[in-house]
């Protein structure tokens, strides 16, 4: 597929016909779009009456981002749902800036609010500017420094959980470090310091984010000193934090703890996780830690699974890989065997091909609810999105 493929052709397939473009791939785009639509379709059909999916907030964030990044004029139908989705968001906002459920549904503020932040910004109206404001609060409050006693010296510090009562993780930090990158813009010129405080956030997410990546010159924590040749650049869950007793921790080791001899096995969706991440905190792309991750994402590039955990959490590993490499720039990928992927084309490709019938998505794999069809749909969505409009947000 070329690269030189607009947006314009991606989402109003009938001014295909005017294209000059190879039959082939004229039918291919038609049928990416035929895709999509099926899949929002199915997803309508799933919203509770309350508007909500799964009665979850970020569940239901995930859908509601999904329905409006659809890069077309919704239909009726699928407008309601929207909006149903947002006014169901608004219920769970909170008075500190968090948005999620209540005890017993999904009580994971930082988590929720990443999410929910994404959705609001997906609607384009500046009525939810003060609700984004406090949200992105809120989520710079939650990272773990010196106002929870945290030094530079502990492993956690610089990194977000699912709140502030849990460990920080790379999966949370991917969530919280784009929602606040995406809300950059909506700092307001009258503050006393208005960039200073996501710049301080950012040079702590950097502290964090370097303890996850198996890269012994750039991370201090004594498991990275074991590192095996084949997991250096990547990256793993979480650094672990010694001064409460919590291991490190990759899922490529199954979730075992580990001590200090043994190594932490790298994993495809979070060193796609890390490496985004870092673009976001504007490394440089000749960064030797930007570099180190690229590089273990050549040698473990595959769209069959995600390697190193191999079919557990596939869908969010394809949605990870749609916003890394457009956060990259990367219209080509070239493997460690010096093979150039058109990934982009090679991903919808998969995508298309392992829908449903019925228009969802699911993984046969339980692991991290994938096998929720409604999660994994939002996640396939949002991928599809992303590689047609080729950027992000």
């Amino acid at each position: 597929m070329k690269t030189t493929l607009t947006l314009t052709l991606l989402l109003f397939p009938a001014l295909l016909q005017a294209a000059s473009l190879p039959s082939q791939e004229v039918s291919f785009l038609n049928e990416v779009n035929s895709t999509h639509q099926r899949g929002v379709a199915w997803l309508v059909k799933q919203q509770e009456p309350n508007g909500s999916w799964r009665n979850q907030t970020a569940v239901t964030a995930l859908a509601a981002t999904a329905i409006l990044r659809a890069g077309r004029p919704l239909a009726t139908n699928e407008q309601a749902a929207a909006d149903k989705a947002i006014q169901f968001i608004l219920t769970n906002v909170r008075d500190n800036g968090a948005i999620y459920g209540g005890e017993g549904k999904d009580p994971y503020p930082s988590y929720s609010t990443a999410i929910c932040t994404m959705a609001l910004l997906a609607t384009g109206k500046a009525e939810y500017n003060d609700i984004l404001r406090n949200a992105r609060k809120f989520l710079l409050n939650s990272q773990f420094d010196e106002g929870e006693g945290y030094t530079t010296n502990n492993a956690s510090f610089g990194g977000i959980g699912y709140g502030k009562r849990e460990r920080p993780d790379m999966s949370n930090m991917q969530w919280a470090l784009e929602a606040i990158r995406m809300t950059e813009s909506l700092e307001k010129p009258s503050d006393k310091a208005p960039h200073l405080p996501s710049k301080l956030h950012w040079e702590k997410a950097i502290q964090f984010l370097q303890r996850c990546q198996n890269l012994p010159d750039k991370n201090d924590q004594p498991w990275v000193k074991v590192a095996k040749e084949e997991d250096r650049g990547g990256f793993i869950y979480m650094p672990g934090d010694p001064a409460k007793g919590i291991p490190a921790v990759s899922f490529a080791n199954d979730g075992q703890p580990v001590d200090e001899k043994t190594p932490l096995r790298s994993y495809a969706s979070m060193t796609y996780a890390g490496l985004k991440s870092y673009l976001y905190a504007e490394l440089k792309k000749d960064d030797p830690r930007v570099t180190a991750a690229l590089q273990w994402l050549q040698k473990n590039y595959s769209l069959e699974e995600n390697p190193g955990m191999g079919k557990q959490g596939l869908f969010y590993y394809y949605h990870t890989v749609a916003k890394a490499l457009t956060a990259y720039g990367a219209d080509t990928f070239t493997d460690a065997a010096d093979k150039q992927h058109d990934w982009r084309f090679e991903l919808m490709n998969k995508l298309l091909g392992i829908q449903k019938t019925e228009g969802f998505w699911v993984n046969d794999n339980n692991r991290w609810w994938e096998n929720d069809p409604v999660l994994v749909t939002s996640y396939t969505l949002l991928a599809l999105e992303i590689l047609q409009a080729r950027q992000y947000p």
